[in-house]
């Protein structure tokens, strides 16, 4: 291999590096509730909180992608319809959704903030299947 050839697959490497880390692997200091999406389960800490502007940092601890969507509902977390054609949670049947993140690589964080008035809520992943694996709790605004 030529020199050249080097410095050139040297530079890409670089280049590709630096974009892969462009997303943040840390949460800002700032969130009040930490969401950890893991396969496959997902933990609120808190799991309530009182109402009002609320930013959520949200950490997927696992190799593959998840989602995050908060649903505003009077159902369990363990109790959402499920369409059967899709694996996914019928949003409509259960509630109200209030915010969704897509698409959060595994090792990646972000960050999303509610205005939250007081009652149940649920948190999913509603990637085909994953709720039905355990990606879900019940999150509670007082």
């Amino acid at each position: 291999m030529t020199a050249r050839r080097i410095v050139v697959l040297s530079v890409c490497a670089l280049l590709v590096a630096s974009c892969a880390g462009a997303e943040p692997a840390t949460l800002p200091n700032d969130v009040q509730v930490t969401v950890t999406l893991n396969d496959y389960k997902i933990v609120a800490e808190p799991d309530h909180i009182k109402a009002g502007t609320i930013k959520f940092g949200i950490k997927n601890t696992a190799a593959m992608e998840h989602q995050f969507d908060l649903i505003k509902t009077d159902l369990a977390a363990d109790k959402l319809t499920v369409d059967a054609s899709t694996a996914m949670v019928n949003v409509e049947a259960a509630g109200t959704l209030v915010k969704q993140v897509k698409g959060i690589g595994g090792g990646r964080v972000a960050t999303v903030s509610a205005d939250l008035q007081p009652g149940h809520y649920v948190i999913i992943c509603n990637i085909a299947g994953h709720y039905q694996l355990g990606m879900h709790t019940d999150f509670t605004v007082e």
